[in-house]
């Protein structure tokens, strides 16, 4: 090529510095020469930015966001408000009660009812989170608090739950709605507290932030003055400071600090970070004490305070209405009443979480909730303010009526906001902000888990609001701390870091998100696209290189938005391109020339940029370096992104998959970035090896960026995820694709879901997945993948399944593998019966090689990694034993079935059972043979023809088994049958709408189950010796008896010759 610059270099692992190609070619439509040009030269403003913007910035993208922010504003904002005054609704109905005269038995079991029914609503978000705690301690492995601490937050959430029952059993009903509401705010007297010991103890007494909490406490604690001129009761001012004191201490946690190590703080701190540690243990128990509690609060209150004699008493032989008719109290009201509270606010809650997640939290969580106090005050005091002439007996009636005359609203402000000094909740008002004021500065990943955004396991289902603010995690004063002993022996020893040279390394303090910026934590997300090829058509290559291009498009604009624009953009990243193509070289008596492949790979990129880009581009400038392992072409792509293509030369590496991940993960972890980052300090380099990712691909993915972040976002929020995978769509055309859609949705919708809820993700793709850095690096992780397998064993688990394997080995050393629905990518699959059996045929060996090692090895699994138990090691030993005896159970079930629906043998009592077993067991048993004595090819012809033969088959038993069904009565046992097979498909599909249309290809899975869990098992298992690949196979020429002639061609250039035992580069 002409505008090739070459270059000679005996070691491939020198760094080589590339000339920006595409700011120096380009072709002049107009002209018809050779031109220069930049790319980026004629960027005149914001007009010509756009035409470079994100996939997040376009119009409708901006408009959707707009929506889902002000819909999650409005319904939080509405559960919140529902919530608070549907409480309020409740216990004004135990003030009404108690101020009907006349109607004792009447009265006091309807008080009896409100006050169960206010109790089963405090404890419904305790049974849903002792249900969470309970599953993530049966699947997952937790920890034991220390008998302190464990005590201690028993202690703690005692009054928490103690105090919640005074309020609503004993204030709420006496105090009035209105006042009622005002309180809610005077709740963080403890918090208040804890904030200004731990901001003085940090800044000083004399920081402006330390005076603001000083006052905060005397507004909190203005309460007390309030009760002073409120009333002289002394009972009543018992009640209300010990409710709102005994709930303040339940929110001491989001106030805490966590970066203390000595004295009372260290103390506090070490007892916050063992509670985070051993949470789930801890309320799985503390679920069940609190609901006791609650009950027995309850109870107390209904035998003693109200003095009913009659307090259990039925209501079964009570009428509809449960009090007098001027009250009008039913069991509906109660019913409804405790669905609406109970409703917004798990509704309220879901919002909540979302808004967080998705990183719009003042708009969806903040300014909702402190926006539902202020609506939640105006709508009770409009509602007080009433005339009960005007309206009829209804819900705001009721609420009017209760504890306040209705008057004038001038006369009324006059009554109750001076007279009752109500213009105290002021001060609360204001001071529950100023302590719940980290809820304006969010600082959180996207798609964090719960347990990083609320310290407690659930939210309060009494005090909603006040809850959520309280108890959502200051993410400026959260670390995840870490030592030298825990990171010692694991990447750091490969690359040579001495932890000795760094005081501070012992007790790292690690931000959990990127939005942390210190002075060496600068260094943006690094990912290292790395694909393998081998024999991949032209549409394979265009599809992996389109992919390419669109994120260096993506990465360009977020550079140029970032240097030119100032854009603070949470989600930049740089990347390089690494493709390594097998087995690129064929030799010619002239040297080793590059394959017809790899002439399609150059020629492809061409096309991609001038199909994607628009660019009018004929040929691309590149860089050529001969290296030991064959060669290396390297391109600069129109977004100043890097994309090197890795020739291998069979003769001087091995080929295949495994190896070539091998190769390029010990050429970009073992030695690029090792030599980019050894003259950093130890923090520096933890940082950015914690920011390091490869992105593994085939040769045919086609992706978006979008997926690619989402898996980086699943990456960012827990350090302990070591691969992260998507959503696979195979694409292609006929049969065997429409059945591997099914296959794929199906896996994707219930084997990939559970194995991440009961315990983990077992394998991640290599078509599309993102690998951590250092978990690759870790110990026993790429030292035993790269093991030369000498064992039967070795070599079905290692060769045959590489993606298993090494997943397998990350697990081994405690990482996790997350699976993301929302990352979506696509891949070719095979379209032949017999290129599917070739793939299949190395995946079901290697499949069951890794579980059985996983089940040989679970207690290892169980005492590395937290996310594996007893009982899910259990539930992969159920599905191993199901996997080996499936073909049976198919020939049998397809017995059965048989044996009722074809007529012949359904009236043969004696020997129709045999002959069905005969029909469908007799082809199985002939394949067995043919597998055993002939040829591979002959044996995929068979199963071809066995294929279609079964698939009749089953269509017939199918129409057999419709026309019994019809036949039968309603309910009969086969209508349940297939009511319980069908049901869960059609749910999966309407849960995942953009699989949807998978759901009719069930009718080929259908046709097709003989085969694959039959013949395919057959087949694999006699075949497990074959060390072919399987797919992509290239025939090979017979060899010819005379002396082969060597044609000219004008379509292969003899990039790299071989000479002796050295490779030099010819060039044109």
């Amino acid at each position: 090529m002409t505008a090739t610059e070459e270059k000679t270099k005996d070691d491939d692992f020198q760094s080589c510095e590339s000339f920006d190609t595409w700011g120096e070619f380009s072709i002049d439509e107009d002209e018809g020469v050779t031109t220069k040009w930049d790319a980026f030269e004629k960027l005149d403003g914001l007009k010509q930015y756009t035409k470079y913007k994100t996939e997040d910035n376009n119009l409708p993208t901006r408009i959707l966001k707009l929506c889902v922010c002000i819909l999650t504003f409005l319904l939080l904002t509405t559960c919140a408000v529902v919530s608070k005054t549907g409480l309020i609704y409740m216990t004004t109905q135990i003030r009404t009660l108690l101020d009907t005269p006349g109607n004792d038995v009447v009265g006091a079991s309807a008080i009896w009812y409100w006050i169960l029914w206010l109790c089963v609503s405090d404890c419904v978000p305790l049974l849903i989170s002792l249900y969470r705690c309970f599953m993530i301690v049966l699947f997952r492995k937790t920890k034991w608090p220390s008998k302190s601490v464990f005590l201690s937050v028993a202690l703690i959430e005692t009054a928490h739950s103690v105090g919640l029952s005074i309020f609503v059993f004993q204030v709420l009903p006496n105090v009035g709605p209105l006042m009622g509401v005002l309180l809610m705010t005077a709740v963080a007297l403890v918090p208040s507290i804890i904030l200004t010991l731990f901001r003085a103890q940090r800044d000083g007494l004399r920081t402006g932030k330390t005076v603001i909490d000083v006052l905060a406490i005397g507004m909190q604690g203005s309460i007390f003055v309030w009760l002073y001129f409120y009333t002289a009761n002394t009972e009543m001012i018992i009640w209300i400071s010990a409710s709102l004191v005994l709930i303040s201490f339940g929110f001491w946690e989001s106030v805490s600090d966590e970066r203390f190590t000595t004295g009372v703080f260290g103390t506090i701190s070490r007892a916050k970070q063992n509670l985070n540690s051993a949470r789930y243990r801890t309320y799985t128990i503390l679920n069940i004490w609190k609901i006791c509690v609650s009950f027995g609060v309850m109870v107390y209150f209904g035998v003693t305070k109200y003095n009913l004699a009659i307090f259990f008493k039925p209501l079964s032989g009570l009428n509809n209405n449960v009090a007098d008719e001027s009250s009008t109290i039913s069991h509906r009201d109660v019913y409804w009443s405790f669905f609406l509270q109970t409703i917004s606010s798990f509704v309220g809650y879901i919002v909540a979480v979302f808004a967080v997640r998705t990183q719009i939290q003042i708009v969806g969580f903040t300014l909702p909730l402190v926006t539902s106090h202020l609506v939640s005050i105006v709508a009770v005091f409009l509602m007080s303010c009433l005339n009960t002439e005007d309206i009829s007996h209804n819900f705001i009636h009721r609420i009017a009526v209760a504890g306040n005359e209705c008057h004038p609203v001038g006369q009324f402000i006059g009554t109750f906001f001076i007279s009752n000094y109500a213009w105290f909740s002021v001060f609360w008002f204001v001071s529950f902000l100023w302590i719940a004021g980290h809820i304006w500065f969010p600082n959180i990943e996207k798609l964090a888990k719960s347990s990083r955004i609320f310290c407690r396991p659930f939210y309060c289902n009494l005090l909603f609001a006040e809850s959520l603010m309280l108890n959502r995690i200051n993410d400026h004063i959260l670390t995840d701390k870490f030592t030298a002993e825990e990171v010692m022996g694991s990447y750091l020893s490969l690359l040579s870091i001495d932890i000795n040279k760094s005081q501070s390394f012992h007790d790292i303090s690690s931000p959990l998100c990127d939005n942390h910026v210190t002075k060496g934590d600068k260094k943006p997300t690094k990912i290292f696209l790395c694909a393998t090829m081998w024999h991949e058509n032209e549409n394979e290559m265009l599809n992996l290189l389109k992919s390419i291009l669109r994120l260096d498009k993506d990465q360009s604009a977020r550079r140029l938005a970032k240097t030119y624009f100032g854009k603070i953009d949470t989600d930049y990243y740089e990347f390089e391109a690494h493709i390594l193509f097998d087995d690129a070289f064929e030799p010619t008596p002239e040297g080793d020339v590059i394959n017809e492949f790899v002439v399609f790979f150059m020629d492809s990129l061409v096309k991609a940029i001038r199909n994607l880009n628009g660019v009018p581009v004929t040929e691309l400038p590149f860089v050529k370096i001969p290296t030991p392992h064959g060669g290396r072409l390297e391109w600069t792509l129109p977004g100043d992104n890097r994309l090197t293509l890795h020739l291998k030369n069979k003769l001087f590496v091995r080929h295949r998959k495994r190896w070539s991940q091998v190769m390029y993960m010990y050429y970009l972890l073992a030695w690029k970035l090792k030599n980019e980052i050894q003259h950093d300090t130890p923090e520096h380099q933890h940082s950015i090896v914690q920011k390091t990712f490869i992105l593994a691909l085939d040769g045919d993915s086609n992706f978006r960026p979008r997926a690619v972040l989402q898996l980086v976002d699943l990456m960012k929020r827990d350090k302990k995820v070591g691969a992260a995978c998507g959503r696979i769509h195979p694409i292609g055309t006929g049969p065997m694709v429409w059945y591997q859609k099914f296959e794929y949705a199906t896996g994707h919708w219930f084997q990939k879901a559970a194995e991440h809820v009961f315990g983990c993700v077992l394998c991640s793709p290599g078509c599309f997945s993102l690998f951590r850095a250092n978990a690759i690096m870790s110990p026993n992780v790429m030292s035993k993948y790269t093991v030369n397998a000498t064992t039967p064993k070795e070599y079905l688990q290692c060769d045959q399944g590489e993606d298993r394997w090494l997943c397998t080995l990350m697990l081994k050393q405690g990482f996790r593998i997350e699976y993301c629905a929302a990352s979506d990518a696509k891949t070719y699959s095979p379209e032949s019966l017999h290129e599917f059996f070739n793939q299949r045929r190395r995946w079901m060996p290697s499949t069951i090689a890794n579980n059985f090692d996983l089940i040989m090895d679970g207690k290892l699994f169980v005492a590395q990694n937290e996310t594996f138990s007893w009982l899910y090691i259990a539930y992969q030993s159920a599905l191993f034993c199901i996997s080996l005896i499936a073909p049976s159970i198919v020939i049998l079930l397809l017995t059965g079935a048989c044996a009722s629906a074809v007529p012949a043998f359904r009236r043969d009592k004696v020997y129709g059972i045999w002959k069905s077993l005969g029909l469908v067991g007799g082809p199985v048993v002939f394949y067995a043979i043919i597998c055993l004595k002939a040829k591979r090819e002959m044996q995929l012809q068979m199963a071809s023809v066995l294929t279609v033969l079964y698939s009749i088959f089953m269509l017939l038993v199918g129409i057999g088994m419709t026309l019994v069904l019809s036949q039968s009565v309603f309910c009969a046992p086969g209508h349940f049958l297939v009511f319980s097979i069908m049901v869960p498909f059609v749910l999966a599909a309407l849960a995942h709408p953009y699989e949807a249309t998978c759901l009719p290809h069930m009718i080929w899975y259908w046709l097709s189950v003989p085969s694959m869990f039959v013949l395919l098992f057959i087949y694999a298992i006699c075949n497990m010796h074959s060390v072919a690949w399987g797919t992509r196979e290239k025939p090979q020429p017979e060899p010819e008896k005379e002396e082969p002639q060597i044609k000219s061609t004008q379509t292969k250039a003899p990039l790299f010759v071989k000479e002796g035992n050295a490779i030099s580069d010819i060039g044109q």
